[in-house]
């Protein structure tokens, strides 16, 4: 089949873990010392491919002295990592210094088309390998949640922050190997044209959030959840974890017997709520419970959260037959899309009243807009972190990054959108104004999505005679 008969049905998606790696300065090398440079590469092909084949890696492509491989498991991928830097470190090399290997490791989505793999999960680890120093293991947070408990002995992460990377729309969170030998000098990151670690500087008078310092949800909501996901746990097995706190279980079913979802017979238990509601829908109330527990603040009001959270909900579980959508998975990252702002709110409490300032002032400006004005990010980048630190599904990971800007979501595109078009009319339904540019963003939303205008007025004027209901169940889990 020749390149102009490819199409994208003759590529296969295939999730791995990626780890490229190249030589630094090696181009210097081939030109001052190019007959010991000769036999260095060869070593150092030698040592890095036994790590490879050691660690059941794939190599899929060489570029130069670059090699590009994949992994079926995260951890083994790290553990190539250490043998290499490790081998390497141990080698005695023909060059006048000894050879510096940069390696990344990225997970995620790629499409594999004749041998090579393309797509966003390639060029972010291109990305991430770009700003590595020779010697430094660099891990993005997808491959570090599929790490950390099975680190190499005598290993360790360290946070390295966000960092904004050349041509990505938003920041990557990224950690260091921290391995026995590893130079203090190469515990910082190279400052290049290619990215640059967002700093704690803010580009206002606010000191910004500490936002690697992410809190967590209650233990027993984590394992919670967990099961619920599970495709092969039933009600009961929910059951089990949840009645182990009787404060969570008790709003759990203050809220399942809210006039929210409007059962004439009182649900008595929680695995009767699972079989009445499904599981997607207990996923939402433990999720809600839990943060609403777990995430207060003494000066600012989250009741308004969680309403604009759960009429998001709504409007996304309304809209969803028109696009052949699960209902309950709308529903849910409804609930979810905004949890960077509950973030902003609990971290950075004084600063965040700024941000509602600015959006309700005289000459108001987006939510967007003020985060970045006050602390360089926004509450959708926040959002993705946090949702990948709690191990959340990829598809309401992509909602809360994306749900203003769907058409960087790949295949979430219309997932996403719909999630963005739930949230305005939330917004619209409670009292907000909306912005020219949010005009704008609901329009190209709409077109996205194929919807017209009855849609949207239908959509608001569902959230208007439900509005009892929502506030029902915020009073629930209150």
């Amino acid at each position: 089949m020749g390149p102009a008969e490819l199409t994208l049905g003759d590529a296969s998606l295939i999730t791995a873990t990626f780890l490229f790696t190249d030589i630094e300065g090696s181009t210097n090398l081939w030109e001052t010392e190019s007959q010991a440079m000769r036999i260095a590469l060869q070593r150092h092909n030698t040592l890095l491919s036994a790590a490879i084949e050691r660690h059941h890696g794939y190599v899929f492509k060489t570029v130069g002295d670059a090699f590009c491989v994949t992994f079926d498991d995260a951890a083994e991928a790290l553990r190539a990592a250490c043998q290499i830097q490790a081998s390497l470190a141990a080698t005695r090399w023909p060059t006048k210094s000894a050879l510096r290997v940069r390696i990344a490791l990225h997970t995620g989505p790629a499409y594999l088309s004749a041998g090579d793999y393309f797509g966003t999960t390639v060029n972010r680890c291109a990305r991430v390998l770009a700003v590595t120093l020779g010697g430094q293991t660099l891990l993005t947070s997808p491959t570090e949640a599929l790490v950390r408990e099975s680190l190499p002995a005598d290993t360790s992460l360290r946070d390295t922050g966000m960092l904004r990377l050349r041509d990505l729309p938003h920041p990557m969170h990224v950690f260091q190997l921290i391995h026995p030998g590893l130079s203090p000098s190469l515990c910082e990151l190279s400052d290049t044209a290619d990215g640059h670690k967002l700093t704690a500087e803010p580009m206002a008078r606010f000191r910004p959030v500490d936002l690697y310092e992410v809190p967590t949800l209650p233990a027993i909501v984590l394992q919670a959840l967990k099961v619920l996901q599970n495709p092969n746990s039933d009600a009961r097995a929910v059951e089990r974890v949840i009645v182990n706190d009787p404060a969570i279980s008790a709003k759990i079913l203050r809220v399942a017997n809210s006039a929210f979802f409007g059962f004439s017979r009182r649900i008595g238990t929680i695995a009767e709520a699972v079989r009445v509601l499904g599981f997607t829908n207990v996923q939402g109330m433990i999720f809600s419970v839990g943060a609403f527990d777990a995430f207060r603040t003494e000066r600012l009001n989250l009741t308004e959260f969680w309403k604009h959270s759960i009429a998001t909900a709504t409007a996304a579980r309304f809209l969803s037959p028109h696009l052949e959508c699960s209902a309950d998975e709308a529903f849910m990252a409804g609930i979810l899309h905004d949890i960077g702002k509950l973030i902003f709110a609990i971290q950075a409490e004084p600063a965040y009243h700024q941000v509602l300032e600015l959006r309700r002032g005289p000459t108001p400006i987006s939510s967007l807009e003020a985060e970045q004005t006050l602390f360089e990010f926004t509450h959708p980048e926040v959002g993705e972190m946090v949702a990948e630190r709690w191990d959340l599904p990829a598809r309401y990971v992509a909602a809360i990054a994306h749900h203003h800007d769907p058409q960087a979501a790949g295949d979430e595109r219309a997932f996403c959108a719909l999630i963005g078009l739930a949230d305005q009319a939330a917004h619209v339904a409670l009292g907000g104004r909306m912005l020219p540019s949010e005009d704008a963003e609901r329009a190209a939303m709409l077109a996205m999505l194929a919807l017209q205008a009855q849609h949207w007025n239908g959509c608001l004027q569902h959230l208007h005679e439900v509005r009892d209901d929502i506030d029902g169940f915020v009073g629930a889990i209150r």
